[in-house]
């Protein structure tokens, strides 16, 4: 079995069959990466300053050619255009239907990572009937929701991850200055020693990862994705779902924690919680062949 973070993140390698494509959405064209030679059944959604590169570490994980697989730049983000101003998850998702319209498909499973995983969540919620399956992968955003609504309580009650996502909101959301900062930090690889608090082992990241963050970095649009989350009730809006749900974590994170599987258990009692040692924010990078064994459990069973 491989080690820790066992792959680059990059493009997806030629034998996966899937090929780059825009598609025109109501916020814009999306960049995505679809399948040339067969029908999609899956929808990958990535996390803040990644895009669908990051996903290829699950695709060397699953060992197949000819993948039916959507990987998508959301909205914003990577390939995709810019978004034109303050959006809602509502329009975010409208987006990504019109992406599986353009595909031909009716519903999918769906799999996201962190905001890619809240936005899963939002989707399945709102969509029932687009929607076979949904793995969150440390995306069960409860904590960050309440940072964002209510800084200073949220703060008190849960200081490391307030700090840390303060360094997620400094990189994701700074300026020009901070942006060159970072892009300075994958140079020289000091960038490393700044995703304590994403990664479990920083020493054993990649070049590749830190480069996809310094190039990742859409400040504006990050500012708008975070701004999705005021007045968000998680509580009234999650418990309409009604996919089977994998609610994965990483037992180092400082971002989804315990406390957010626990408020998941309340709403929706029965998702499958896995917590996967070893790991931290980045899980599906840094296990992804731990993981595809359970999404392939996950998409067996629906």
């Amino acid at each position: 079995m491989p080690g820790y973070f066992p792959y680059d993140v990059e493009a997806p390698p030629p034998a996966s069959g899937l090929v780059a494509d825009r598609i025109t959405t109501p916020l814009g064209r999306v960049r995505v990466l679809r399948p040339s030679t067969v029908t999609p059944t899956t929808m990958f959604l990535h996390g803040v300053s990644l895009d669908s590169g990051c996903w290829t570490p699950l695709v060397r994980a699953s060992g197949r050619d000819d993948l039916p697989w959507l990987l998508v730049d959301l909205p914003g983000f990577g390939g995709s255009d810019p978004l034109p101003g303050p959006v809602s998850l509502d329009a975010i998702g409208d987006a990504l239907l019109a992406v599986l319209d353009d595909a031909g498909v009716g519903a999918m499973h769906l799999v996201g990572h962190s905001m890619g995983g809240f936005l899963g969540l939002h989707v399945a919620a709102r969509h029932p009937g687009r929607v076979r399956s949904l793995a969150t992968l440390n995306g069960t955003y409860v904590t960050i929701l309440d940072l964002v609504n209510d800084p200073l309580r949220a703060a008190a009650r849960h200081p490391r991850t307030w700090a840390t996502y303060q360094g997620v909101r400094l990189v994701a959301g700074g300026g020009h200055l901070v942006q060159g900062a970072i892009a300075a930090g994958a140079r020289t690889g000091l960038l490393r020693w700044g995703t304590g608090g994403l990664a479990a082992r920083p020493s054993a990241l990649p070049d590749s990862l830190l480069r996809a963050l310094a190039e990742g970095g859409r400040p504006q649009s990050f500012r708008y994705a975070e701004a999705t989350g005021r007045g968000y009730d998680w509580r009234t809006t999650w418990r309409d779902v009604r996919a089977p749900v994998l609610a994965g974590f990483g037992d180092r994170d400082r971002l989804v924690t315990a406390y957010d599987a626990r408020a998941l258990r309340e709403v929706l009692p029965a998702a499958h919680q896995v917590v996967l040692g070893g790991t931290s924010h980045l899980s599906p990078m840094e296990r992804p062949d731990d993981w595809i064994i359970e999404l392939e459990r996950l998409w067996d069973a629906g």
